[in-house]
Order: C-alpha cells, then sequence, then structure tokens
C-alpha cells in the first residue's frame, strides 16, 4: 500500500468496512440509525446499495427496476447520514444482472446457452458480457445515479463470466450472437462445444474471456472517473480499479474439510498482484449462498481477521441486511475486533512484509491445469506448498506470474532469497527469462513435477522452460510409483528417518552435466504379505532432488510431488524436506520456538525504517471444518533479527523484555499468550 498523507484518497488510508448487502425489504430502515451504528461498530465506511439489478434511488431509467419497497431517496439519504457520521460511503452496484422487464425488452443483452434457453435464476436473467446491458446500459445506470451522488466509492458485484449459478448449477457456455460473433472475429473459429482442453478451441476462449472482462472492467472505470474522478473504484485486482476487495465465503459444494488458509491465501495474492493498492478480503457474516442467514462463529471471523491482518489487509466486514440478524453471535466480537484495529492501525497499514521466502502463483497453471498430467494435484499441491510453509514457520509471500512482465520485476523478485514453484506447469518464455535472471543474479529456485513443460496456454513444450533447470527435458512421467526417496548418511538433516514415501508422479528426466544428485529413487518395494515388505536398496540412478549452480544462484528441481504428499498425508518429512532446502539459502528474519499451531508473519513500514510488527495467528480451534474458541498458546519463544527492546504487545499492551542477540544474530523475547492472534511491535537495534 501507498504511503498516505492528508492529500491522499480515503482508500490509501486505514479503513474498515462494513458491508450492508441489502434486501428489497430494507427500504424501510433508518439511514441515520445505520449510520450511527456502523460508526458505534468501528467502522470508517459502510457498503450501500445504490443500482443495478434493483435501483435504491428513483430512476428514471425504464429497464432499471425500481424497489418496489421505496418511499424516499435511500441511496441518497444514506450518504448524507454517513458524512453526517464522518463515514465514507462505497455504493454498491450488481450490473451482472437485468430483471424481466429489461429481458423482455432486449432479449440479445443476457446470456443464452447454445440451446437457447436464457440463464434465469429467481426473476434475474445473468447480462452477458458482449451484450447491450454490459455495455450499454450498465453505463446509462452509472451516468444517471453518479450524476446524483458524489459517492466516496463505487463496488460492482459478480462482473465478468459467471456460469455457475447461485444453486451450484453449471449452467455453461453462453452462445449469444454477440459471443459467437466477438469469438469468431477474435480467433476465426467457433465457440467451443465443450469447457475442457479436449476442445481445441477452449484454450482460446479463456484468453477470449479475460479480454472481454478487462475490456468491460476498464469501460466501467472510465464511466465513473470521467464523472466521478474522486470516486474510488472498488475491483478485484486484475482489471482497472483503485483499491481491491476479495471474498471469504466458504461453499459448502467444495471438498471437505474447509481450506482454513483462505484469508491469508487471498490477501497474500492482493498483495502480489496490486503492487501498491490497498486490499481488504471481505469477511462474510453467513456461512454460504444457501445459507446467508447462518452465521459463521465467532471464532472464524477472528481466524481470518488475523490472517488478513497480518499480511497486510485492511478489514471488510459483509452483513445481508444490516445489523439486525438472526444469529448475532459473531457482532460484539467482530466490533471488539474492529475498534481494537482502529486503535494500532498505523502498525497494520502501509507496511510491507520481510519475507525472504516467495511462493509461486500462477493464474495460468490454475486456468491451464486440465491440460497437464497433473491437472488433478494441481490445487492441492499448491495448498501443500502453502502448508508447508506455513507449518514450518516460515515467513512467505505470493509471487504473481501476472506481474512477471512489470518494468521493475527484477526489484520485486530482488525481495527473496528463494522463490518455490510448485508444480508451475505453466510458464512463459518472458517469465522463464525473468526467474532465471533471478538465480544469475543469486537468488534459488526450488521446484516440483512438471514445472516449466507447458506454456502460458498449455501448450507441452519439447524441453523444460528454465534455462537455469538441471533437468534439460523430459523422458517418462510415472503417475502410479509406490516406492521410497532414500536420504543418503551425508545429506541432509534427518535424524530419524531415512526413508520418504512417495506415492503417485515421479518424473524421469536427463539430467544437465552440471547438475548434482541429493537423495535417490528407490524401485517400488514389495508390499504384501508383511513377511516380504523391505526396500531394496540398490543402486538408483534416478534422484530425489537435483540441483545446480547458475551465475551466482542456484535451481533446486525435485521430480516428484512432495507438496502434494505432505497436503494428503501431513507427514512431516516432507516439510522438513522443503524447509532445509530452503534453509540452505535463507534465513529467516523471525524463529518462532514452542508448541503449537501457529502462523508466522513479519512486517515494517514501507520506507523500511521504524519499528518491526511480529504477527502470530492461532489456528488451534481449527478442527476440519468446525471453528471454536482456541485455547491460549503460552510458553513461546521469538527470535529476530536485527530487534532492540523493550518490545510491546498490541494485544494487552505489556512491555516485553528484549534479550541480547544470539551467534546467528537472533534477539530472544518471550511471547505473551496468543489467543486468537498476537502482533508484537519490536524496535530495530540502534
Amino acid at each position: 500500500m501507498k504511503v498516505a498523507d492528508d492529500r491522499s484518497p480515503w482508500w490509501e488510508k486505514p479503513y474498515r468496512i462494513v458491508q450492508t448487502n441489502l434486501r428489497l425489504t430494507d427500504a424501510s430502515l433508518d439511514p441515520d440509525a445505520l449510520a450511527r451504528q456502523v460508526r458505534e461498530f468501528g467502522a470508517t465506511t459502510v457498503t450501500f446499495n445504490v443500482g443495478g439489478i434493483f435501483a435504491f434511488y428513483p430512476t428514471e431509467l425504464p429497464l432499471q427496476a425500481r424497489n418496489p419497497f421505496l418511499t424516499r431517496d435511500l441511496a441518497g439519504d444514506m450518504l448524507a447520514a454517513a458524512h453526517r457520521e464522518g463515514l465514507t460511503m462505497v455504493g454498491r452496484y450488481d450490473l451482472s444482472k437485468g430483471t424481466r422487464i429489461a429481458y423482455e425488452a432486449h432479449p440479445d443483452w443476457f446470456v443464452h446457452n447454445k440451446d437457447g434457453e436464457p440463464q434465469e435464476y429467481n426473476g434475474t436473467y445473468q447480462a452477458c458480457v458482449n451484450g447491450g446491458w454490459a455495455r450499454d446500459y450498465a453505463h446509462r445506470i452509472l451516468r444517471e445515479s453518479l450524476s446524483r451522488y458524489a459517492l466516496d466509492g463505487a463496488f460492482f458485484n459478480m462482473t465478468g463470466y459467471q456460469p455457475v449459478d447461485y444453486s451450484g448449477r453449471h449452467r455453461g457456455i453462453c452462445w449469444c450472437r454477440n459471443c459467437q460473433d466477438g469469438f469468431a472475429a477474435m480467433f476465426q473459429r467457433r465457440l467451443p462445444e465443450r469447457e475442457d482442453f479436449s476442445d481445441p478451441a477452449y484454450a482460446d476462449y479463456l484468453l477470449f474471456k479475460r479480454r472481454t472482462s478487462q475490456a468491460v472492467a476498464q469501460q466501467i472505470y472510465d464511466t465513473v472517473k470521467s464523472l466521478r474522478p474522486k470516486t474510488g473504484v472498488m475491483g478485484n485486482g486484475r482489471a482497472a480499479c483503485d483499491f481491491m476487495r476479495l471474498e471469504l465465503q466458504r461453499a459448502v459444494s467444495r471438498p471437505a474439510p474447509e481450506w482454513p488458509h483462505q484469508a491469508g491465501e487471498l490477501s497474500r495474492w492482493g498483495a502480489a498482484v496490486g503492487r501498491g493498492k490497498a486490499y481488504a478480503c471481505a469477511s462474510t457474516n453467513f456461512l454460504d449462498y444457501q445459507w446467508r442467514f447462518s452465521s459463521e462463529t465467532p471464532a472464524h471471523h477472528m481466524l481470518r481477521f488475523g490472517q488478513q491482518i497480518a499480511s497486510g489487509a485492511q478489514v471488510d466486514y459483509y452483513l445481508l441486511g444490516t445489523f439486525d440478524q438472526d444469529n448475532t453471535a459473531p457482532l460484539e466480537p467482530v466490533r471488539k475486533f474492529m475498534h481494537w484495529h482502529g486503535a494500532n492501525q498505523e502498525h497494520f497499514v502501509g507496511t510491507k512484509s520481510l519475507a525472504r521466502v516467495g511462493l509461486y502463483h500462477s493464474r495460468a497453471t490454475d486456468l491451464h491445469a486440465g491440460a497437464t498430467a497433473t491437472g488433478r494435484q494441481h490445487v492441492n499441491g499448491f495448498r501443500g506448498a502453502y502448508r508447508l510453509l506455513l507449518e514450518a514457520r516460515i515467513p512467505f509471500d505470493f509471487v504473481s506470474d501476472e506481474r512477471m512482465g512489470d518494468a521493475d520485476v527484477a526489484e520485486q523478485l530482488a525481495a527473496y532469497d528463494v522463490i518455490v514453484l510448485p508444480n508451475v506447469a505453466c510458464l512463459s518464455a518472458e517469465e522463464a527469462a525473468v526467474l532465471d535472471a533471478f538465480v544469475a543474479q543469486g537468488g534459488t529456485l526450488i521446484a516440483t513435477g512438471e514445472t516449466g513443460l507447458y506454456d502460458e496456454r498449455g501448450q507441452r513444450g519439447d524441453a523444460f522452460a528454465l534455462e537455469s533447470f538441471p533437468a534439460s527435458r523430459l523422458n517418462l512421467a510415472a503417475d502410479k510409483l509406490e516406492t521410497y526417496v532414500e536420504i543418503g548418511v551425508e545429506e541432509l538433516d534427518f535424524p530419524k528417518t531415512r526413508l520418504l514415501h512417495l506415492d503417485g508422479w515421479y518424473f524421469y528426466t536427463d539430467r544437465k552435466d552440471d547438475a548434482e544428485r541429493l537423495l535417490k529413487l528407490l524401485p517400488p518395494p514389495k508390499y504384501g504379505p508383511p513377511e516380504l515388505c523391505f526396500p531394496e536398496l540398490e543402486p538408483d540412478d534416478h534422484a530425489g532432488v537435483l540441483t545446480r549452480r547458475f551465475g551466482k544462484g542456484q535451481a533446486i528441481y525435485l521430480p516428484w510431488l512432495p507438496e502434494w504428499l505432505y497436503f494428503r498425508d501431513g507427514l512431516p518429512e516432507h516439510r522438513e524436506l522443503l524447509a532445509q532446502l530452503i534453509g540452505r539459502a535463507s534465513q529467516p528474519a523471525v524463529k518462532l520456538v514452542g508448541a503449537g499451531p501457529l502462523e508466522v508473519t513479519v512486517r515494517a513500514k514501507e520506507h523500511g525504517a521504524g519499528d518491526l510488527v511480529v504477527h502470530l495467528v492461532n489456528y488451534a480451534g481449527q478442527r476440519q471444518s468446525a471453528y471454536e474458541e482456541p485455547p491460549a498458546i503460552s510458553g513461546l519463544r521469538l527470535g529476530v533479527k536485527g530487534a532492540g527492546g523493550p518490545a510491546r504487545s498490541l494485544v494487552d499492551g505489556s512491555l516485553i523484555e528484549v534479550g541480547s542477540s544470539d551467534a546467528e544474530g537472533y534477539a530472544w523475547l518471550d511471547v505473551p499468550d496468543v489467543k486468537y492472534l498476537q502482533a508484537i511491535l519490536i524496535p530495530r537495534a540502534g
């Protein structure tokens, strides 16, 4: 986030948002009372419905449905009430759909599948990104409303392609004439028949969706700015926007258990992609779309908020309706958190991570995983790497493929000693060149699996894309191995085990002449009957790890998927393998000693001077998909490089004595108990 001053826009200063996602029947609310409640809740900003599917103001546009319960200029009165309470207001628009009056007037503006059926849900019709509603009428709505109201911000719900409806039903590709003609003009071919890579047109369709979605978002941004230059546009970071809003919500259709690191994952992504933009992840009060009146537990919200502020995010809390909830359990804990954040906001906003390890996030691989051999393992492999770093207590950021074309990308990557590429199958030539330059300048790459075997559109190459790589090309991909990787006596620090289990993929490659082998693959052993179960330890030429010096740095390749195995099985040996390889190339700014499931990050002000803030997030209340009150974790010791003293807990205000530095440069201190989270303010030595 940019360093803010008094002249900066409000979104470049600390903010806390309460989003009121209004129902039609909320039209009778009292704006003055709601604004007062939002301020007393500890928020600085309210998000409030303005227009789109339904207008919450007296619209004169015939195809924008007016809220039938409306008796006043609700949006205008709320804006005035918010300003009287010292709040900013973000106008919420949903331009993704129209009602029957718009559909019957212009059915060609809306999504239709190949059979000509409209994508209708609960009396609303999904607008086609390439149709007249998105390209024209939405802008009429903006021009009408923004000419009336000097909104402080504008948020646009569910923009882009939405092939899945609220009930989770997949509705398919839009085959309206606009999409057919637009796709044919862009790629000189018909739309794909199937949404998978067995259809040759599907990779083109993914690019078509991205280009057209970004074009629509840019048009919306330009319209807002032409009418209200000081109105901040809130977006998802992939298209034109001034600041970013992401969303945290369960989806019960996702495979259990719930992924507990969603808040940190989205926040790290926001930091990587936003390049200085403010970002927040709205924590939805409710469970899922189908159960909007069932609240998440207070402990779940606290875990989300802890992850977010530890990754530099602002605060956003999303209510269906107003504070009049059927389940009020989260409201008081969230209110207390908002006030605590407000009292300490100077230490949380306008900071940067001091992590020396980057985890590579590849949108290209996300989109094209289905074209790769290991596509089914992609998501859980990435999450295994995420968990592995977090549970090894290694502070880390995301490095995004979406930033590899930046002019200052070398400067961005210079912040890291190590970049981990967990089976990043799809790499463009441009990405590969940037990463090779990172290694040549002294960095370390650690890659697994199919990394760099495909280009950015999922096309298989003849060789690995990275010049720095210790392997040149793939000879054979075995997907059903059940064996071990053996650790030699002098290799790494595993005093109690010599074998790492390997299940599934192993990639037999040609090694480059100057590559070095570490660990070795064992032949598949017999596993029954028990009398015959013993590993065959005869020499094997296939490595568990390959390393290669390149310029001033090195590239490390693991031709298997230990991060995926860690996600599935959770054995510490796979975590230790990656942690030790990282530890050979990087020393973290902080070390935490003591038992307990804790995430560790360290941040400082953007300009690099001043105090450090070490964040600890307690996961002890999370079990599978349950989020309950966590027990406080005690008995922790924290070592911090370059620390002075005394330190101070931002949670309870207590002062903490900081000892002198040890031989490695770490000054140690006793950590106060960690309930939901701990944030410790530590002066730098000298």
